[in-house]
């Protein structure tokens, strides 16, 4: 039975109007008279987080394969039609998700919602398509992780620190599972995961909400429910030691990555290490980037993140280093910062310019009819709620010396670290 729809208030001017389907679609509406455009995007609760060891990849090679033919649209049919409306479209997977999005003058709503409701329930999948796209990836991998020290660099991180949790297998897959995937491991991905009991779509711009919310009800509605199998994830094992990780790789300069596991993205911690995160590698002021880039100039430079993922992840840091320069090196600059900040705290000056500084880009964000779209998309797939995104700004907003100092204290303990040493082969 479809539920009544349900208006959601957000910052005071946004009226999010969600509808769930009776065959569970979720649906988010979001006018904007503001914007002459549109963007309609669909979001599957689907990602590396939901594969298992020997099947990795299959979300991501599923991204390639849904732009191929259904059984009424030819192979390339939507991107042309698209390309000559002016439109723009394009698609993502990630560990919790995988998405797809489109962004096009009001007139082109009704061929984008025929496309998309189309290749949810009726792409063709052969052998010859899917050996064509498994080629296809395997090159992607070659080319962005096993020829690029990045990328490689970045998969040894995660597989070094997660040795349970999902989180360990990269997104792209191993290249072992992305050779041996079979037509029927696709059909059942495929069967499981694209249906619309496992989809939200969201729409938000230039549109009349009644006649779009009909017009989907009317494309979508009549799909048959399909149940999705509970995810079963296996929970991350608390760290007790450091996990160390010395490397070569042929590249210009050794690099350092270090990886803390923190909270994930519903936690309130989370968003206390979005702000901590921020006094130590925002901008040229950050804490770390002013030691190992300006000051000791053992960087070049200097990047941190704290994962937005639904189970736990990691506080990343990564130094690119001057030539020369070793990796341990950067790391005992980087522990001595951390210590100051464990001993001495941050101060309040530091905290609200941090704030201010992820408020903007907060916001910033959410400028555009597809950043809206794609930040009630997040939070609707992620957390099953996309009126978190304004509990989340809220966190970040009110985080004070407090929250951070206990974030940093959590998370800057003894053992809670994955670091990888990286130097250049020599010939």
């Amino acid at each position: 039975m479809t539920k009544q729809p349900e208006t959601i208030d957000l910052f005071g001017s946004w009226k999010v109007t969600r509808r769930r389907l009776w065959n569970g679609l979720t649906v988010l509406l979001l006018p904007d008279p503001s914007t002459p455009l549109v963007s309609y995007h669909t979001w599957y609760r689907v990602g590396s987080r939901n594969e298992v060891q020997g099947k990795t990849g299959l979300a991501h090679l599923f991204e390639h394969l849904m732009f191929g033919a259904t059984r009424t649209h030819e192979s390339g049919e939507f991107d042309r039609e698209l390309e000559r409306l002016g439109a723009e479209t394009n698609a993502a997977t990630w560990l919790d998700w995988t998405m797809y999005h489109e962004t096009f003058p009001p007139e082109a709503l009704d061929l984008v919602l025929e496309f998309e409701s189309d290749r949810m329930v009726n792409l063709v999948l052969t052998g010859e398509v899917v050996a064509r796209e498994k080629s296809v990836v395997a090159n992607e991998r070659r080319y962005r992780v096993e020829d690029r020290a990045d990328g490689f660099l970045d998969e040894l991180l995660y597989r070094t620190a997660f040795r349970v949790h999902a989180y360990g297998h990269p997104t792209i897959g191993w290249m072992e599972d992305i050779e041996a995937f079979t037509l029927e491991d696709c059909l059942e991905f495929y069967r499981t995961y694209y249906s619309p009991g496992n989809a939200v779509v969201v729409v938000a711009g230039s549109f009349d909400e009644a006649e779009v919310l009909g017009k989907i009800e009317g494309k979508i509605g009549p799909v048959p429910p399909q149940d999705v199998p509970p995810l079963e994830v296996e929970e991350e094992p608390e760290q007790g030691e450091e996990r160390r990780v010395e490397v070569k790789r042929e590249m210009p300069a050794a690099k350092l990555l270090v990886g803390y596991h923190i909270p994930g993205v519903g936690d309130p911690g989370n968003a206390a290490l979005v702000v901590l995160n921020t006094i130590l590698c925002g901008g040229e002021s950050g804490r770390l980037v002013r030691s190992l880039v300006h000051e000791s100039e053992i960087a070049s430079d200097f990047s941190g993140w704290a994962g937005v993922f639904a189970d736990p992840c990691l506080l990343e840091f990564q130094a690119d280093l001057r030539e020369g320069r070793r990796p341990e090196e950067a790391l005992e600059v980087l522990d001595e910062r951390i210590a100051e900040v464990l001993r001495d705290g941050v101060s309040e000056e530091e905290i609200v310019t941090a704030r201010n500084r992820n408020r903007l880009a907060f916001y910033m964000g959410l400028i555009t009819a597809g950043g809206k779209a794609n930040q009630l998309g997040f939070f609707e797939t992620v957390l099953g709620d996309c009126g978190a995104i304004a509990r989340r700004i809220r966190e970040i907003e009110s985080a004070g010396r407090d929250d951070v100092m206990e974030a940093a204290r959590a998370t800057f303990r003894g053992g809670n670290r994955t670091v990888i040493l990286a130097t250049p082969e020599r010939s």
